[in-house]
């Protein structure tokens, strides 16, 4: 029987998505200053238990594995989906199924995945959220307060404490006791489906959908300049349509989108030390040196300069900048 406990603090999100890596996920900066994350995970196979806080606005797209299902607990408020979710709201995540989440700061979430087989053996109660394809909107419960406090403590309390070492063959024991008190805390959470938002499902799902579709040709075109204009006629619609999309689902206009975008993969590339900034600024259809510095720097807190230099201090000194791998 095998376990891992992984605790850091992780500065950016291009380290997070490398600690992460493996996962069907995109994360990209929007609000400005140095952007730092508590990363606390617990993983037993089948089980993985993350307490992820963080204090910038990101917006987080991603899909879960086949055969994993996610409960998460929204310990902040977050939009989701298109939807302003309370604090103490459960969400359910099937396998596949494409999300957007929005950070309201501060981020604080407590994400449980369980393998399909597991899940299964825990009983009705919790599998049958993920029985059917459910929209977003079918999948947040409403919480009991009491139930919700009672699970972050434990959670606080078993990243505090972690396992005794050398428990050797008492490890299956504490791992089976482990899973069973998830299984207890998730059941006494898991109240009936909330009704998070007034606007009609019809309104707010077509919404969601073609600001997920913008979002996919914003991402397809890494190495060409896209503009509003350019995304609404590849999706056949006006560009208001698109910008009212994005406001209500991404919460930023798709043009204050797309330049944080660009930043964060220039970012990206900034901090695996390879290249000059000015080629960099110019592979990320950044022309004017001196505005893509101002912009750099507005919104991650630092020069475009001391980010290069600050990596390439690090590979000479300890190797590769990449972080340890790990798990959401």
């Amino acid at each position: 029987m095998e376990y891992a406990f992984d605790c850091q603090h992780i500065s950016g999100l291009d380290e997070y998505q490398e600690h992460c890596r493996g996962l069907q996920s995109e994360a990209v900066q929007l609000s400005a200053g140095p952007l730092s994350m508590a990363f606390d995970s617990f993983n037993a196979g089948d089980l993985i238990l993350t307490h992820i806080r963080f204090d910038r606005d990101a917006i987080f797209r991603s899909a879960r594995d086949a055969g994993w299902h996610c409960f998460a607990l929204d310990l902040s408020p977050k939009l989701w989906c298109g939807m302003d979710l309370p604090a103490g709201s459960l969400r359910t995540i099937g396998p596949r199924r494409e999300t957007v989440a929005i950070s309201h700061v501060p981020w604080d979430s407590i994400s449980i995945n369980i393998r399909h087989d597991t899940l299964a053996a825990w009983g009705t109660r919790l599998s049958e959220p993920f029985q059917a394809d459910l929209g977003p909107e079918q999948g947040v419960y409403a919480t009991d307060p009491g139930a919700v406090a009672r699970f972050a403590g434990w959670v606080e309390a078993l990243f505090a404490a972690r396992m005794p070492a050398g428990a050797g063959a008492d490890t299956a024991l504490w791992i089976a006791a482990l899973r069973a008190h998830v299984r207890q805390h998730l059941a006494a959470m898991l109240g009936c489906p909330a009704d998070p938002t007034p606007v009609s499902s019809i309104h707010r799902v077509a919404r969601y959908d073609l600001a997920l579709a913008a979002l996919r040709v914003i991402h397809r075109q890494d190495e060409d300049r896209t503009t509003v204009t350019d995304v609404a006629r590849a999706l056949g619609v006006g560009t208001r349509a698109v910008e009212y999309a994005f406001a209500h689902v991404v919460g930023v206009s798709p043009a204050r989108y797309m330049l944080a975008e660009r930043l964060n993969r220039a970012r990206h590339c900034l901090r695996i030390g390879i290249g000059s900034v000015t080629s960099i600024a110019f592979e990320h259809q950044f022309e004017n040196l001196s505005r893509f510095a101002q912009q750099y720097a507005r919104l991650f807190g630092e020069r475009p300069s001391d980010t290069l230099r600050a990596a390439r201090q690090s590979f000479h000194g300890m190797g590769s900048p990449r972080v340890k791998a790990g798990l959401d």
